[in-house]
C-alpha cells in the first residue's frame, strides 16, 4: 500500500483523485513559472564583486577630498577642545597633497 492509498479518503473516487492530482500539477507548473520569472538571471545586473570593486574605485578617487575633510574635522575638534589646531597633513607639507 502506498502513502497516497492510505491517505485517500473513502468518499473520493479514483476520478476525483486524478482530477485533484491534475489540478495540483497545474498549480505546481504555474508556481514554477512565477518563480522563474521573478528570479534574476545570472546575467542581470552586476555581481556583488563588481559592485564592491566599483565602490573601492570611487572611494579611492575621493581620497584627497576625504583627507581634507578629515584634516578640517580634526582642526575643528582641536579648537573646540582648547588645543592648538593642527596645521597641515604630511601631503600638504611636501606639496603633493590637497
Amino acid at each position: 500500500m502506498t502513502m497516497s492509498e492510505t491517505a485517500r479518503r473513502p468518499d473520493i473516487t479514483a476520478g476525483q483523485d486524478d482530477d485533484i492530482r491534475e489540478r495540483l500539477r497545474m498549480i505546481e507548473d504555474k508556481l514554477s513559472l512565477i518563480i522563474e520569472i521573478l528570479s534574476p538571471k545570472e546575467s542581470d545586473g552586476p555581481t556583488l564583486d563588481e559592485i564592491l570593486g566599483r565602490l573601492v574605485t570611487l572611494i579611492a578617487a575621493q581620497s584627497p577630498l576625504l583627507r581634507r575633510i578629515d584634516l578640517t574635522t580634526g582642526r575643528i575638534l582641536d579648537i573646540q577642545e582648547g588645543r592648538t589646531p593642527r596645521t597641515s597633513s604630511p601631503e600638504e607639507k611636501d606639496g603633493t597633497g590637497v
